[in-house]
């Protein structure tokens, strides 16, 4: 059994998270490379164990991962110091991992903004933890410049006046995944996704460390997002395969979009897909009505667990899950099950028990 399963078993994952001393186990693994190769590319992990961490802020305002293999899973090993976060503590900072936005990372970086921050920063890995950063505007770049906006189906458009060339007006931003395919040999890129305004939006990796995102744009949808939480498992919608007009058939793994509506405490899903009409593109729009996503999850209410997320497969089965933290930093998990085997084998369709703090 997985450890992290078996602390959450044992009702131990997570205790006192918030109150704890700044001892311990801190830094990240020296040769992260050493996951890659023995159990493929680690979507989720920062600390080089090869398993997907959560990451929690402590009463100190050190950043914490709770890990699935290692004995200070009960505490969370500091992989940030306050110190190195955009405001002297990681309280109140919107932290994301998945991947890295530079190419050829085998495990996570840390994206973080704090809200009204014009920035948003890429922390990147080392065996002390995450301490050095580069923050950049819409643009990419550490040079606030302009950026052309898309509309769903790839159109441009007038970039809508909150949007700006910075990220003053993003309330959430989530590190998603590759919405092209992350069945490939080498980590894919990640993309992010934001609510700005009350907006969503799409911003694709940029072309090298320089430029870490690509000026354009996307708006995935102009409806109203503000009563939503905005989840990241990864791929869990399965895989798609779609023909293109040369008839020449690929398979991808995407990414798919979760959410938590706050005035319910439901989940909802929402797969990036391939478009066979046209030459199998990406198809993002399941994205255009936060209120149109599958339901595949209920009472999670935000009340009892104002922090809601996933970070992949932290069962070992193969399958993304759900987590939520309550107020004193108690971690709760949701395992995913499956669903749907002969139309998108592996699409998560909703979720076991809770596995209890």
């Amino acid at each position: 059994m997985p450890r992290l399963t078996a602390l959450a078993a044992a009702s131990t994952l997570g205790l006192g998270l918030l109150g704890l001393p700044t001892a311990g186990a801190t830094g990240l693994d020296a040769s992260p490379a050493t996951a890659l190769v023995d159990q493929g590319i680690p979507y989720g992990d920062v600390t080089g164990d090869g398993h997907p961490d959560i990451l929690l802020p402590d009463s100190a305002g050190n950043l914490r991962a709770i890990e699935n293999t290692t004995d200070t899973a009960e505490t969370g090993r500091i992989v940030a110091a306050a110190v190195n976060s955009p405001t002297g503590t990681w309280q109140g900072v919107q932290i994301t991992h998945h991947s890295s936005l530079r190419g050829g990372i085998g495990h996570d970086e840390l994206i973080a903004h704090q809200p009204g921050d014009p920035r948003t920063s890429l922390y990147q890995s080392s065996p002390t933890g995450f301490s050095s950063s580069t923050s950049f505007f819409l643009n990419g770049t550490v040079t606030q410049g302009p950026v052309t906006c898309l509309d769903g189906g790839g159109a441009t458009i007038a970039c809508p006046s909150e949007l700006g060339t910075d990220w003053s007006n993003a309330t959430q931003v989530l590190a998603v995944g590759s919405v092209t395919n992350e069945t490939t040999s080498t980590p894919a890129r990640t993309n992010l996704v934001a609510v700005i305004g009350t907006k969503l939006w799409l911003f694709s990796p940029g072309s090298n460390n320089v430029k870490l995102l690509a000026p354009t744009d996307t708006l995935l949808s102009g409806l109203d997002w503000s009563d939503y939480d905005l989840i990241g498992p990864g791929p869990a919608n399965g895989t798609t395969t779609c023909t293109d007009t040369a008839g020449t058939t690929t398979t991808t793994s995407q990414a798919t979009l979760w959410t938590r509506e706050r005035s319910t405490g439901r989940i909802l899903a929402y797969p990036i897909t391939r478009n066979p009409a046209k030459n199998c593109a990406v198809d993002v729009s399941a994205l255009a009505d936060p209120a149109q996503g599958t339901v595949i999850g209920t009472g999670i209410d935000p009340t009892a667990y104002p922090v809601i997320g996933s970070v992949g497969d932290l069962t070992g089965d193969g399958i993304p899950d759900l987590y939520g933290a309550n107020s004193a930093g108690q971690v709760t998990m949701w395992p995913g099950t499956t669903g749907d085997t002969t139309g998108h084998p592996g699409t998560v369709t909703g979720f076991e028990p809770a596995l209890a703090h």
